[in-house]
């Protein structure tokens, strides 16, 4: 089937509702998760060292983290009221990380940097002796058995977002909803009509945003027949994001599980039956060797976070609590966005300007008509975006019969400049129409596409040398940013009371950590 593109309906830009519009958006907020290897300055090879001691506790940091790899830094923001805002914290915690980094940079590319020969050089990320700790690592011990080390230093970005209850009720006032649905209900639903239409525009993400079209030979899932060489660098033209095409995270065993997104409850059904419907290749890695446990679990999944989706609905956990409990018991609480590559010529790795292009293509799939899935287009989605990822800027590569991507494209932005305006009138700002207006510019050729530009960049000088020039010159813009005094204090305080609180977990642990994985992975 040919995948529809998500329509706005015309009442939401009525002048008598346009006021509204832009009320409720001021509820809106904003958080980022930006991922960045650590590297040797001058070699670009992936760091051995341990997570430096003066970013505080991995396990326990609010702010400034590891994901997979003990050398693969997270850094996560509050939550803010506008995408500005986020990333003005991101910056900060950017400048305070390099600042004790010493010979060491911050990779800015989505696809890795020089990588070691041996899978096991890829150090697992470490969480301290705590019981919570240990099983974090086992967790990543065990991905690295079921997909290679490799895949997993892979690099991106997660905007997360939310709408206010005032939002979602307005628009399903609207969209014609009696009275007597509760705001839980109207939330949770709206949440999952976003998710569905931005499945259904994932592709237009990566030809604006994406920036992962090459990748060194050291990384070696390399198909090596859909690549130009040259050198060191293997380059996929007319690719957007490689990060998000099943060069980057592929499973057999998770295209067997079919997750449905047209509500909360299925979403968590068949998200839990993966985490307990046992898989056979995973059955024949067995669950422990002579260093203790391989993995979590012989499932489909070790636990729901394994699932690799573009988007997922998200609640703040309690302690100890597992995902899907969390959306169970109290509905979704924000989107997080995960289709987005590091942009490397941006120093935290997402600009403002492509923050608020988000915001806007998020927007438009939250007021867009969103009729639930069917498997037939479940499978168009995933063929779509499967030729945007490799290819989606090549002419001969078409959204449907009628369209290339760019045509596709910009008919989609076509109607949303009053979306833009609204936008524009909650945050006092010019930039989502600023964002929109280049959107366009780069779809219909007149400037080019981040990923032309990464293109062009690597056939002059090679994938390594790109980043290791742009990790440099970030390191040294980030000395220009200086934060307060009381900033500062603020977060040598928090890396201190991480240690602390990390120290405090492990002497409070209790029991085996057998029965410890046991519990955690069958909660009810």
């Amino acid at each position: 089937m040919q995948l529809k593109l998500p329509t706005i309906s015309p009442h939401f830009f009525q002048e008598s509702e346009l006021a509204f519009l832009s009320q409720h958006l001021t509820g809106m907020r904003f958080g980022l998760e930006k991922e960045g290897l650590r590297i040797n300055r001058n070699t670009g090879k992936l760091a051995q060292t341990a997570h430096p001691e003066a970013l505080g506790s991995a396990l326990t940091h609010p702010h400034i983290t590891t994901d997979y790899s003990e050398a693969l830094l997270e850094f996560v923001t509050g939550t803010h009221g506008s995408p500005r805002a986020a990333i003005q914290e991101l910056e900060e915690l950017h400048a305070f990380a390099s600042s004790v980094l010493g010979n060491e940079r911050i990779w800015p590319l989505s696809m890795p940097c020089l990588l070691p020969e041996s899978d096991s050089h890829i150090p697992l990320a470490y969480y301290g002796e705590s019981h919570i700790g240990r099983l974090k690592t086992v967790y990543r011990r065990g991905l690295g058995f079921r997909y290679g080390r490799q895949m997993q230093t892979i690099a991106g970005v997660h905007f997360n977002l939310s709408y206010s209850d005032e939002f979602w009720c307005w628009k399903a006032a609207l969209d014609g909803h009696r009275d007597g649905v509760d705001s839980r209900s109207i939330r949770d639903a709206g949440y999952f009509q976003t998710i569905r239409n931005f499945r259904r525009i994932q592709w237009l993400i990566m030809l604006l945003t994406g920036s992962s079209p090459s990748v060194d030979e050291s990384f070696r899932l390399i198909a090596t027949d859909r690549f130009k060489v040259s050198g060191r660098t293997h380059l996929a033209e007319g690719a957007t994001s490689l990060r998000m095409s099943d060069l980057g995270y592929q499973s057999a065993a998770q295209e067997s599980i079919n997750i449905d997104f047209n509500q909360l409850n299925t979403y968590c059904d068949t998200l839990s039956k993966a985490v307990h419907h046992p898989w056979p290749t995973y059955e024949g890695l067995g669950l422990r060797d002579d260093r203790g446990f391989k993995q979590l679990n012989t499932a489909v999944l070790q636990i729901e976070n394994e699932y690799y989706s573009s988007i997922r609905p998200k609640r703040i956990q309690q302690q100890g609590e597992r995902p899907v409990r969390a959306l169970i018991n109290r509905g979704v609480e924000y989107l997080e966005v995960r289709a987005i590559d590091l942009n490397p010529f941006a120093r935290n790795g997402i600009s403002e300007h492509e923050a608020s292009l988000i915001t806007l293509l998020m927007t438009a799939s939250a007021l867009a008509d969103s009729p639930l899935n069917s498997p037939e287009e479940c499978i168009a989605i995933d063929g779509i975006n499967a030729r945007a990822s490799w290819a989606g800027r090549r002419p001969d590569q078409r959204f449907d019969d009628r369209s290339t991507f760019k045509q596709a494209g910009l008919e989609f932005l076509g109607s949303l400049d009053p979306l833009a305006a609204a936008l524009n009138t909650a945050f006092q700002t010019e930039s989502f129409g600023n964002a929109l207006h280049d959107a366009r510019l780069r779809l219909d050729g007149t400037c080019p596409l981040l990923s032309d530009e990464i293109e062009q960049a690597v056939l002059k000088d090679g994938h390594i040398e790109l980043g290791l020039t742009q990790a440099n010159q970030h390191y040294e813009s980030w000395k220009t940013v200086t934060p307060t005094a009381d900033k500062l204090a603020t977060m040598q305080r928090e890396a201190r009371d991480s240690l602390a609180a990390e120290a405090e977990i492990a002497a409070s642990n209790e029991g085996s950590f057998d029965s410890f994985v046991d519990a955690y992975i069958n909660q009810p």
